[in-house]
């Protein structure tokens, strides 16, 4: 029942932590592909210079955004709940919004 506060706890949790792999597969998705870009201007000599000088901002701005995004999600949790939803993330290989999942002893809603 998604009525239930346990439900929605849960929910806004998984949906938390599913936000903050996403933000990080995202920002450093992106700094790969714009280093591959970079890398490609190294490789054929253009303007090698200025590629090879911007591929650390890449990897520092992910780096700063994805430490910035992850402080603000993850700040409102506490560590046994991440615990919990991460073992049923390691578990089940994705991220689960049902209650089901949860053992009643881990669970101290």
């Amino acid at each position: 029942n998604m009525d239930t506060y346990r439900w929605q706890h849960n929910n806004a949790v998984v949906t938390r932590l599913y936000y903050a792999e996403r933000t990080v597969q995202v920002t450093f998705g992106f700094a790969a592909i714009f280093t591959a870009f970079d890398s490609f201007f190294i490789y054929k000599n253009y303007f090698a210079n200025d590629a090879r000088r911007r591929i650390p901002k890449y990897w520092a701005f992910a780096s700063i955004y994805s430490a910035l995004a992850l402080f603000v999600l993850l700040k409102p949790l506490t560590s046994h709940e991440i615990r919990v939803q991460w073992n049923k993330r390691k578990t089940m290989g994705k991220w689960l919004w049902s209650v089901y999942h949860i053992d009643e002893a881990e669970d101290e809603i």
